[in-house]
């Protein structure tokens, strides 16, 4: 990730290279690999990234425990303030008010992996959903880096723009406050789900603005609401500029907010582009704003990540519908459907990776990268120039990614 320089005030300086107990609550949902697990462990002075070689006999951690380990500290990175390497775990606590979105989503996946039996379709059907990719083997999430189509597995505005728009089909001809109500409150059980990551408090606090000026008839520039979102996350938190998901999610909403529409407007012109045209434009732009921010980090330039765009990003709406209706109701038509797109979906991600030259592995951290946000940045003057495009945006429709 982009590292930015912060204030010197990380109260863990004292204790790098010692052996301490530290005490907290797991922040988001542990990952579960090979050969050790990895989770967040929230503190009093700031995130810890633990990693656990060794856990205690019938011993399950999840969100919002209280874990007490042991172990050497050392210099975190990225927006941890500490990492905590194998160390052992003293006790864990499950919380005396339970994180019931978390009980919700877990007897939620359960129906799931019930009706669709295949755990390779299962799970990343519900990584589509709820953005669970701890589900994913390394090897799956690697295939999805290279075809250019992890963005889709990390809950974001994305899904909390499907969310808006079926509260809007569900309840739009009650009311507008009915629509408004219901949206919110359902923008609000989502969040409680995935979690208040950096990419969703950017997701949610946008979707909401562009909600509330539908509401109210208001109007914002997209720069004005990435810029307000922007002060409010860091507001919240000031390690999240430091916060890779947080990176990528602004990124990918610019390119939505400022690509999309002159992409749209030359190839369509004052016509509106169906809805799968609609959606892989979106999905391409937002690819081509957080395209150097990936270089910088991973170092793999996915030279097929367009076509897997094209192939694969219209299909994944329908995934998602089709797994949230199975989590609820066990409907023998719609599991057929809903398998049989999986199936699609991980031969085609097979097929798109394993290419010898899917990836141009060039190695990561070389800062030049950014250097391609001048013809991203001339692209978009030139389309402008082009189309007369205003950005005086129309909240008809709910942006979000």
């Amino acid at each position: 990730m982009i590292e930015f320089i912060l204030p010197p005030n990380n109260q863990y300086e004292p204790y790098f290279e010692k052996t301490v107990t530290l005490s907290g609550v797991v922040a988001d949902d542990p990952e579960f690999k090979k050969d050790d697990h990895r989770f967040q462990l929230k503190t009093d002075a700031g995130l810890v990234y633990v990693m656990v070689e060794k856990m205690p006999k019938d011993t399950i951690i999840e969100r919002s425990d209280l874990v007490t380990a042991t172990g050497k500290l050392e210099r975190g990175f990225g927006n941890y303030a500490a990492f905590l390497y194998r160390p052992q775990i003293v006790s864990v606590a499950h919380s005396s008010m339970p994180d019931f979105a978390t009980k919700v989503r877990a007897a939620f996946s359960r129906s799931v992996q019930v009706q669709i039996d295949n755990e390779e379709q299962s799970n990343l059907a519900l990584s589509f959903l709820t953005g669970q990719k701890n589900l994913l083997t390394e090897d799956q999430k690697n295939k999805l880096r290279l075809a250019g189509l992890a963005h889709v597995v990390v809950a974001s505005g994305y899904h909390l723009s499907l969310v808006v728009g079926f509260a809007k089909k569900l309840f739009g001809k009650i009311s507008r406050f009915a629509t408004f109500g219901s949206a919110t409150l359902m923008l609000v059980l989502y969040i409680s789900i995935t979690g208040f990551s950096p990419s969703m408090a950017r997701a949610g606090l946008i979707t909401f603005f562009s909600l509330w000026a539908w509401y109210f008839g208001r109007k914002f520039h997209p720069a004005r609401l990435i810029l307000y979102a922007m002060a409010i996350t860091l507001f919240l938190d000031t390690s999240y500029i430091n916060n890779l998901a947080w990176q990528l999610s602004f990124a990918s909403y610019s390119g939505i907010m400022f690509l999309t529409p002159l992409i749209t407007k030359f190839l369509y012109g004052d016509k509106k582009p169906g809805y799968f045209a609609s959606l892989i434009i979106a999905s391409i732009s937002a690819q081509i704003f957080c395209l150097p921010i990936t270089l910088y980090n991973f170092g793999v330039l996915p030279v097929l990540a367009l076509l897997a765009n094209v192939v694969i990003t219209p299909t994944i709406p329908i995934v998602m519908l089709g797994t949230f209706v199975l989590g609820i109701l066990p409907l023998s038509p719609i599991i057929f459907v809903v398998k049989q797109i999986l199936a699609f979906q991980l031969f085609a991600i097979d097929a798109i990776a394993n290419q010898p030259w899917a990836g141009f592995d060039f190695g990561a951290g070389q800062p030049l990268v950014f250097l391609a946000y001048l013809p991203i940045v001339g692209l978009a003057l030139l389309l402008k120039w082009r189309t007369g495009h205003s950005f005086r945006p129309s909240y008809g429709k709910i942006y979000a990614c």
